[in-house]
């Protein structure tokens, strides 16, 4: 642990403090009391020269500090910071170090522990909370990708400098690096006050004028708040996981960390773990639901789904596991285990006629915007010896939102030799993928197979399924759980179905008995 203060001095201060070097002067401005008057004197001419200094400054030096008892002295760090707002000391013991970023000259991670550790401490047997900001430029990518590093650069600088100002004496500002800074506000009344400085710190961004290098950007903040109760990395977690929820209601807003964000943080981590330890276990499950050729009434295909078992013996959700393989990195590792298990699957099974099986399997949306992605896909193929014409990758309807993106991605699975499945797919006014050369099936959404048999729900359908016919695209309706739902897919030109009317997602051997069963 380091021994840093607070950020206490300001311009204001600076301005007030005559010749006189008082005890009261160098509190005022955040030094110790006892600072030599030599050194005492290099700080506050650094003081004056920090002072609206444009394109800010900063300078360190070691400080001798005299005993009140006549002992030995000792020794301290003094960090004079400034720029155009102003000046800030920060002082610490002579052997810590202070790491500070080269961008915006704030402090990092373990000077902000730190300090809310202190603050933490602070609220014992106080009626007082501290509340931690986690702050985050909204799509901050495209600045740097659209305007270019240097302007990404003198965004960071401008909100780090628009911050420092909303904030209040005591509270602190560090950068955690990228985009996302962090705030300790101690001493706050509960929940209102914490969300009215939340929306203090979201102004500051809107209402950049228009030749401010934030012009057009927005930022998201994570609120959490807490007492004695909790420690300094729970506080700084729970504002990031509100951070993330706020980015994922739209952006451009605050959310506070509370019991039922709490509840979903922690199920998440729950999921996390049994999904890290089913890949330490070889414990990894896939089920498969067959897909039937509505033209000769066999089974050609199947969805590959992944299966994981919960500690009280049931399946977790897909979607929840699919979420925090994501958001842990562990994406990739499970769809390439499930390919795997796919493979072997695949072999197992009996031949239906002229064309091979086939396997259908979901691809995560970030997997699939990553440019290594075909090139990892190969190489797994490779490794399962599946043959790659006997695999349909699903793909979710946002790729055709991505146009240049979307072909190109499409273009490099295609010539792997691979199929290009629509998942889910609703219908979209940007379906210009959608053609014979570039996707060999539509897969729709259920929610418009369940709303078949009303007019309105059987008009919609029609349109979108001949849109898609119309282009020589064949179509799979997802979700057959009845001979009505069967009847009227097959009317509007379906040419497979999948559903609970045929199979639910079954183990690989019970796969292989049902197309033995049926050929």
């Amino acid at each position: 642990m380091t021994s840093w203060n607070r950020r206490v001095a300001a311009a204001s201060r600076v301005r007030e403090t005559d010749a006189e070097v008082s005890g009261e002067r160098l509190a005022a401005l955040g030094l110790p009391s006892g600072l030599h008057p030599d050194d005492a004197t290099a700080v506050l001419g650094l003081l004056r020269i920090a002072e609206g200094r444009p394109g800010g400054f900063g300078s360190t030096i070691l400080a001798r500090v005299e005993d009140a008892d006549g002992g030995p002295d000792r020794q301290v760090q003094i960090v004079v910071l400034g720029n155009e707002r102003g000046a800030t000391t920060l002082v610490g013991d002579a052997e810590d170090e202070l790491v500070l970023d080269n961008l915006t000259g704030l402090p990092g991670r373990d000077y902000l522990l730190e300090m809310l550790e202190g603050a933490i401490q602070d609220t014992i047997d106080s009626d007082h909370s501290v509340a931690v900001y986690s702050i985050d430029i909204d799509r901050f990518k495209s600045v740097n990708d659209t305007r270019g590093f240097a302007a990404g650069d003198d965004a960071l600088r401008f909100l780090a400098t628009k911050l420092e100002d909303a904030l209040r004496p005591d509270d602190i500002l560090t950068r955690f690096g990228g985009d996302e800074f962090t705030i300790v506000c101690p001493d706050v009344l509960g929940v209102a006050e914490a969300t009215a400085l939340a929306e203090r710190f979201r102004a500051t961004c809107n209402d950049a004028g228009i030749d401010s290098p934030l012009n057009g950007l927005t930022v998201s903040i994570g609120v959490a708040i807490g007492g004695s109760d909790r420690n300094a990395e729970d506080l700084v977690r729970e504002a990031e996981t509100a951070l993330y929820q706020a980015k994922g209601l739209g952006r451009d807003r605050c959310e506070l960390f509370d019991d039922d964000l709490r509840t979903r943080a922690e199920r998440r981590n729950t999921v996390d773990q049994r999904l890290r330890r089913a890949l330490e276990d070889d414990a990894i499950q896939v089920h498969y639901q067959p897909i039937v050729d509505l033209q000769t009434e066999r089974i050609v295909g199947c969805e590959a789904l992944l299966r994981i078992v919960g500690e009280d013996g049931s399946h977790l959700n897909p979607r929840e596991l699919v979420g925090a393989a994501e958001d842990s990195g562990l994406i990739r590792r499970i769809e390439e285990t499930v390919l795997q298990r796919a493979a072997g699957a695949i072999r197992m099974l009996p031949d239906v006629g002229d064309d091979p099986m086939f396997v259908s399997v979901n691809i995560s949306d970030r997997r699939v915007l990553d440019s290594r992605f075909p090139l990892t896909l190969a190489r797994t193929l490779h490794n399962a010896d599946l043959p790659a014409e006997q695999v349909y990758l699903e793909l979710h309807p946002q790729i055709l939102t991505q146009k240049g993106a979307g072909v190109r991605l499409v273009t490099q699975l295609r010539a792997l030799g691979v199929c290009v499945v629509i998942d889910e797919y609703l219908g979209a006014n940007n379906s210009e993928l959608i053609d014979k050369n570039s996707i060999d099936l539509v897969k729709l959404d259920k929610r418009l197979v369940h709303g078949i048999h009303g007019d309105r729900g059987r008009t919609r359908a029609e349109l979108v399924i001949g849109s898609i016919t119309d282009r020589g695209v064949n179509i799979c309706a997802v979700g057959v759980e009845t001979q009505e739902d069967l009847q009227a897919v097959r009317e509007l030109g379906c040419r497979y179905a999948q559903g609970y009317l045929f199979s639910p997602p079954i183990e690989g051997m019970r796969l292989a008995e049902l197309v033995a069963a049926k050929v």
